[in-house]
């Protein structure tokens, strides 16, 4: 990934990958539970590029067939080395015009990401959930990255 760091899953997450990767044929790098409201959860699962399709399954059937197993919000996204094309990935479908490094004292970064005006809505997303996927996974993959702000 990212930095080349490795990834350690709980049970619950491989559990999800398993089925997953049973039901879609993609193979999945990542999977992360995140707070879907009060009393539910959402699965976002991480693929390479090229299983995006795959994984979405026709007609989003497969992401459809997940949710009704687990009764959760399932999300699917692509990752991506570069990190500017892994935070498009993250935030879209909001369009991104800038994306700014601003150095820390603790050798971490915080990146200013700018986006059309009428798409700052999309970008930060109900309750800041989408800023809050892009941060968790952005600490994941590229831990030298500290958190995005949306501009």
């Amino acid at each position: 990934m990212g930095s080349g760091k490795s990834i350690k899953f709980q049970r619950e997450e491989m559990e999800l990958i398993r089925l997953f990767d049973t039901i879609t044929g993609a193979v999945t790098l990542d999977c992360v539970i995140l707070p879907d409201g009060e009393d539910s959860e959402r699965v976002i699962f991480m693929v390479n590029r090229q299983d995006l399709r795959r994984a979405v399954g026709k007609n989003g059937i497969n992401v459809k067939k997940l949710k009704e197993r687990l009764s959760k919000t399932i999300e699917i996204i692509a990752y991506s080395d570069d990190l500017n094309r892994f935070i498009g990935y993250l935030l879209y479908p909001a369009k991104i015009t800038q994306i700014t490094e601003q150095p820390r004292n603790d050798n971490k970064k915080v990146l200013i990401v700018s986006v059309r005006q009428e798409d700052k809505g999309l970008a930060i997303g109900k309750n800041g959930r989408n800023i809050e996927k892009a941060n968790t996974l952005l600490r994941r993959h590229y831990p030298d990255i500290e958190s995005i702000i949306v501009n």
